[in-house]
């Protein structure tokens, strides 16, 4: 098991995203709170999925027409490195 720290920004994005499956959404429920920071305790393969999700979703949201990062574009690159476990 790893554990991946988030912000609370993150972890209000991740609450509020419709695209995230049922199974990131019940590991969501099991985060550990305190104060600002919210630990996520997954196995790596689990990581592993989770980054390929955030790629895939970064792909069609994270880029404005000039191909700058978004606001949800920068979000999802964080959580995409927080997730590289390696």
């Amino acid at each position: 098991m790893v554990a991946v720290e988030l912000t609370k920004n993150e972890y209000d994005y991740l609450c509020r995203a419709s695209f995230l499956p049922s199974w990131l959404k019940e590991l969501l429920i099991s985060i550990e709170k305190h104060k600002n920071k919210y630990l996520l305790k997954i196995s790596e393969n689990q990581a592993d999925r989770i980054r390929d999700l955030f790629g895939e979703q970064l792909q069609l949201v994270g880029f404005d027409e000039k191909y700058e990062l978004t606001l949800e574009g920068k979000i999802l690159e964080s959580l995409i490195d927080k997730f590289f476990i390696g």
